[in-house]
């Protein structure tokens, strides 16, 4: 639950320093000029990269708590363990989805 929390934490700082950089791309904008093609590509290519390595970061946490259950529970309480892992893994990658779209959305208003 703590590692959860504070992925939440994490993501929604990110969030809101992408938002806050967006801002002062926008307002820095008319002072400079936008990216250049390439640095959008770029850009664009790191954030694909960092979301995939997101999920990855996921799936292999859901396999340590998967493991972690198959040796501490038994039964129906190993299943739930399982089915809360299984859940933590798509909550996880869910919020990675949310900063790849924010990151998207950033680069897309200053590439302009």
């Amino acid at each position: 639950m703590n590692k959860t929390l504070a992925t939440l934490i994490a993501v929604t700082a990110a969030c809101y320093g992408l938002a806050a950089n967006a801002a002062d791309a926008g307002a820095a904008s008319a002072a400079a000029p936008a990216l250049s093609k390439q640095e959008t590509k770029d850009l664009k290519t790191q954030s694909d990269a960092t979301y995939k390595a997101r999920k990855k970061v996921a799936d292999a946490n859901h396999e340590l708590n998967k493991g972690d259950c198959e040796v501490a529970a038994d039964g129906s309480t190993e299943r739930a363990c399982k089915k809360d892992a299984r859940a933590v893994q798509k909550q996880e990658k869910a919020e990675a989805k949310v900063v790849h779209e924010a990151e998207k959305d950033a680069i897309k208003a200053n590439s302009k």
